[in-house]
């Protein structure tokens, strides 16, 4: 999940008026050439010009922090997303990734704070999702249930929430409403090894051993090598009826 929200998040840049040497860069990111992109952005990076209207260096640092963070550099990557966020106080965008990077390094009380800060920026869907999932982590499972609650009803596509509520309400044991969770996040993903699963695993606690079954088939077919999920199909196999 995070990937696909890194990816996005640097694609929206490439339509607008930027050097070439940020393009190049960018390019680069793009073919996983985290070293090459880092180096042209180096190139072009003044410090100087942080404060400067018009200047590139929002863009440069994002780019360097999503570069970073591939390349393990937390510590780096950390330093550009807070350049990002006092050189424009009026983008959710770096809050966003900063809070996921710091849910990724298990900073969880961090990314909580990254998060209400954001906030006050904009009242954005995923900011809700990530103060849920550091509730989940933390296993405050109310709190983070509320939290997931308000992403979904800001945006309701947000697959990746409705699977987050999903596996709350099965901690609360709340399995009906897990379902449901888990049912939304497949309407928007089908094609989700985990949300498959974890649909057949609410089946499975609800008692319905037949759906589960087809389920935990939907998911291996997805992922033939997967351990999990044949050990999920070999415990309700026996217990279908024909």
């Amino acid at each position: 999940m995070k990937k696909t929200l890194v990816m996005t998040a640097l694609l929206l840049f490439a339509g607008t008026s930027l050097y070439a040497s940020y393009k190049e860069a960018l390019k680069l990111f793009e073919q996983k050439d985290y070293k090459g992109s880092l180096k042209m952005i180096a190139d072009e990076l003044e410090t100087a010009n942080d404060t400067k209207p018009d200047s590139p260096n929002y863009n440069l640092r994002f780019l360097a922090a999503h570069n970073h963070w591939k390349l393990g550099n937390t510590k780096s990557a950390i330093d550009h997303f807070t350049r990002c966020i006092a050189i424009k106080k009026n983008k959710v965008d770096p809050y966003i990734d900063l809070a996921l990077l710091q849910i990724e390094i298990k900073k969880y009380a961090e990314a909580d704070a990254t998060a209400k800060k954001g906030m006050e920026v904009e009242k954005s869907p995923m900011l809700y999702y990530i103060m849920g999932m550091t509730s989940l982590k933390r296993e405050n499972f109310w709190k983070a249930k509320e939290m997931f609650e308000k992403a979904n009803s800001l945006n309701p596509d947000l697959y990746y929430s409705y699977n987050a509520l999903g596996v709350t309400l099965m901690k609360l044991k709340k399995y009906g409403e897990a379902n449901t969770a888990f049912s939304a996040a497949y309407a928007v993903k089908p094609r989700s090894v985990e949300i498959v699963n974890n649909l057949g695993m609410s089946y499975e606690k609800l008692g319905k051993v037949k759906d589960a079954y087809e389920y935990y088939k939907k998911a291996l077919a997805l992922d033939e090598k997967n351990r999990v999920i044949a050990t999920n199909i070999d415990r309700v196999k026996g217990k279908v009826k024909n």
